[in-house]
C-alpha cells in the first residue's frame, strides 16, 4: 500500500464548492488506480503548542482545514 496525504485550508463558505471539486478528482484517481480517497473537513481542531494543522496550512480564521489521502495498492500504481 502507498498513501498520498494532503493538508489544505478551504474557506468555510466554499466548503460544497470544495466537495464538488474533489469528487470530480477522486473520480480521476480512481480510475488511475486508487483504491480509497478521503477528504475529512476539519471541525474541532484545537491549536498546539508548538505547531498544529492550521498552523501548518497558515489557514486563516475564515477557513477550515481539509485532511485528505489517496490510498494507492503500491506506489508503482500511483
Amino acid at each position: 500500500m502507498y498513501i498520498d496525504g494532503f493538508l489544505i485550508a478551504v474557506p468555510k463558505a466554499n466548503k460544497e464548492k470544495f466537495i464538488e471539486h474533489a469528487k470530480k478528482g477522486d473520480s480521476v484517481f480512481m480510475d488511475l488506480g486508487a483504491t480509497r480517497i478521503l477528504e475529512c473537513w476539519g471541525d474541532d481542531i484545537p491549536d498546539g503548542k508548538v505547531t498544529d494543522f492550521r498552523r501548518a496550512v497558515k489557514a486563516n480564521d475564515d477557513e477550515a482545514v481539509v485532511f485528505s489521502w489517496i490510498e494507492w495498492p503500491d506506489k508503482a500504481t500511483r
